[in-house]
C-alpha cells in the first residue's frame, strides 16, 4: 500500500481519526475492482477540514483521467469518478491539505454483491473436488473478492471491517472464501471478458428480516426476534456501510430460517429487494441502477425422505408465490433451481450440499440473460403453462412454456387433489393428494393419470412437491436442451372441464 492512512483505516471497523485526517472508507483498498462505465464509480470517506476540497483522479493504463473534486461537508465527503472502461490495473489517487491515499493495482469491471445465510458462506475448501476447484481458480486473477466481517448493530453504520481486504485468488485465504460467490464470478468471467469484483456480506442461520431496513420490515407482518436474527440488525452493521458502493447486481442465497413462517415470505423478499435497490441507487449518487439485477437460489434438498415438510412452501414463497423469476413482483430477477441437488452425506450436513459449482452455473445462466441481455441464453427450467382437464376424465394434460420447450423425462413427480366436496379448489386439510403417474409425453406435453382419485373430484395439481423429492439430478422434468431443472409447482384450483392457463 502506498499510503500508512491505508494500513491504518484497514485494521479498523470504523472511521478512525488520527495521524492522517484524509480517510476513505474501509471498503477500499489496494487490489479492489470499482465498477465500470458506464456507471461511475463513488469514492467516499471522512476528512478533518470543514470545507476542505477532496481531488480525486485515475490514472495508469496509457490513461490520465481528468481529476474530480468535492467538499468536505460535516466531517464526511462523497465523489464519483469518471467513467472507466473495464481493464487496469490502475492507481487511484485522493487528496486533500488533509493527507494524501493512494490506491494500486485497482481494475475496473463489474461489482456483484454476494450475500444471505450459511449455504452462501460454505467455503471453497468444502466443496465437491475443492482441491481442483482451487487450482482451477488460479487461473482467474481478474476475478477478485472482498469480505464483511460478522457484525450486528441495532443503528445503522457507516463503516464495517473487512476481514479479507481486496484480493485475488492467489492469496491463501482464498480456500476459505464463499464458493457461490466466487464461482459465480469465475463461470461469468470468460462470458463478459472484464474484471469481477465480488463483495460477500452473509451470516449463518439469519433471516430475510435481519438483512432488511426498517422500511421493509414495517410493510410485512412478522414476529421480532433478537440477536443476528434481529430486525436489521445485519442491514444497520453489514449492508448500511456498502450502500454508497456502485454495484451491478447482487445474487442471495437465504430462506432456510425462515421455512417456518414461510407464510410471511413472500411479502419480505419482495419489500427487502425493493428497499435495497432503492437505497443502493440514492447512496450511490445514483450510479446502482435502480433496478439492479438480483439472482437468488431457490432451497435445496435438506433430510432424505419423502415427507412433504416446509421447504416446498418456501420455495414458492421465495418466487413471491409465480413459480419463476422474473415476474411481476420481483422484476429483473433470476433464480437457480436447486431442489435436485441432494448431498445427504454432506460433512457440512445435509443443509449444506456440496455441489455448488451447478449452482454457480445455473445463477450465471440467469445472469447472462437478464442482466448482461443475452436472449439467446436459455435460464430456465420448464414450466407449465396450461392445464387440459378435457377429455379423459382420469387424465390431465400440462403444457410447458406454450409447447415451446422439448422435455427430458427422467421421473414422476406429480401429484394431484383429489375432493369429495369441492369441484374447483383443493383444501389442504380436507382434501387428499394422491400420485399421479405420467402415463405418457410428447414434446412440451406432459400427461400424468388421476385415477388415483376414484370417484373423487381433480382439484389440484403439484409438482416435486418435498423437501427432498428426487436423487442427485434426477427430478421428473428437464428441458431437453437446457437440461435445467422445472421448478416446483403448485396449483389449488383445476377445473374438470376446463383449461387451466398459467402463463
Amino acid at each position: 500500500m502506498a499510503s500508512a492512512c491505508v494500513l491504518i483505516f484497514l485494521l479498523a471497523a470504523f472511521f478512525h481519526q488520527g495521524e492522517c485526517a484524509l480517510l476513505l472508507n474501509s471498503y477500499f483498498s489496494d487490489h479492489m475492482v470499482l465498477q465500470r462505465a458506464p456507471q461511475q464509480a463513488v469514492l467516499w470517506g471522512t476528512a478533518d477540514t470543514e470545507g476542505d476540497i477532496i481531488t480525486a483522479k485515475v490514472t495508469g493504463q496509457g490513461s490520465d483521467s481528468t481529476p474530480v473534486t468535492t467538499k468536505v461537508t460535516q466531517g464526511q465527503w462523497k465523489v464519483k469518478l469518471p467513467a472507466q472502461n473495464a481493464g487496469g490495473p490502475y492507481i487511484v489517487n485522493v487528496h486533500s491539505h488533509d493527507g494524501d491515499v493512494t490506491f494500486s493495482d485497482v481494475l475496473f469491471g463489474d461489482v456483484w454483491l454476494c450475500s444471505g445465510q450459511s449455504n452462501m458462506g460454505v467455503k471453497m475448501n468444502q466443496i465437491i473436488n475443492a482441491s481442483e476447484e482451487i487450482k482451477t481458480a488460479q487461473s482467474f486473477p481478474q476475478v477478485r473478492f472482498t469480505r464483511v466481517n460478522f457484525t450486528q448493530s441495532d443503528t445503522p453504520q457507516s463503516s464495517v471491517f473487512y476481514n479479507i481486504p481486496w484480493t485475488t485468488p492467489n492469496n491463501r485465504v482464498f480456500e476459505y472464501f464463499s464458493s457461490v460467490c466466487f464461482l459465480f464470478g469465475e463461470y461469468l468471467h470468460p462470458h463478459v471478458n472484464h474484471p469481477i469484483g465480488l463483495v460477500l456480506s452473509y451470516w449463518g442461520g439469519t433471516l430475510v428480516e435481519a438483512w432488511s431496513p426498517p422500511q421493509a420490515i414495517g410493510q410485512c407482518q412478522h414476529r421480532s426476534k433478537r440477536g443476528p436474527r434481529g430486525d436489521s440488525i445485519l442491514w444497520n452493521a453489514m449492508i448500511n456501510p456498502l450502500l454508497s458502493t456502485t454495484l451491478y447486481g447482487a445474487i442471495w442465497y437465504q430462506g432456510e430460517s425462515n421455512s417456518y413462517h414461510y407464510d410471511r415470505y413472500s411479502c419480505q423478499i419482495i419489500a427487502m429487494l425493493k428497499e435495497w435497490r432503492k437505497q443502493f441507487h440514492q447512496q450511490s449518487l445514483q450510479q446502482t441502477s435502480a433496478n439492479f439485477p438480483f439472482g437468488y437460489v431457490q432451497l435445496a434438498p435438506n433430510a432424505p425422505g419423502d415427507a412433504v415438510g416446509l421447504f416446498p412452501e418456501e420455495r414458492w414463497a421465495q418466487t413471491a408465490n409465480y413459480g419463476y423469476s422474473p415476474n411481476p413482483a420481483l422484476p429483473n430477477t433470476f433464480m437457480a433451481v436447486t431442489m435436485d441437488l441432494p448431498d445427504y452425506d454432506s460433512p457440512s450436513g445435509s443443509i449444506h450440499p456440496r455441489y455448488k459449482q451447478d449452482v454457480a452455473k445455473r445463477l450465471v445462466l440467469g445472469a447472462l440473460n437478464q442482466a448482461y441481455g443475452h436472449s439467446d441464453v436459455i435460464f430456465q427450467g420448464p414450466f407449465p403453462t396450461a392445464i387440459n382437464a378435457n377429455g379423459d376424465p382420469h387424465e390431465l394434460t400440462i403444457e410447458y412454456d406454450h409447447g415451446k420447450t422439448e422435455l427430458d423425462v427422467r421421473s414422476n413427480g406429480f401429484e394431484v387433489c383429489c375432493s369429495v366436496l369441492n369441484t374447483t379448489h383443493c383444501d389442504d386439510v380436507l382434501d387428499t393428494w394422491v400420485d399421479a403417474p405420467i402415463s405418457r409425453t410428447s414434446g412440451s406435453l406432459v400427461t400424468i393419470s388421476t385415477s388415483g382419485c376414484g370417484s373423487r373430484h381433480v382439484v389440484g395439481m403439484r409438482y416435486e412437491w418435498r423437501t427432498s423429492p428426487c436423487d442427485l439430478k434426477l427430478c421428473s422434468l428437464y428441458g431437453k436442451t437446457s437440461g435445467l431443472p422445472a421448478p416446483p409447482y403448485i396449483t389449488r384450483s383445476i377445473s374438470e372441464h376446463n383449461s387451466a392457463i398459467i402463463g
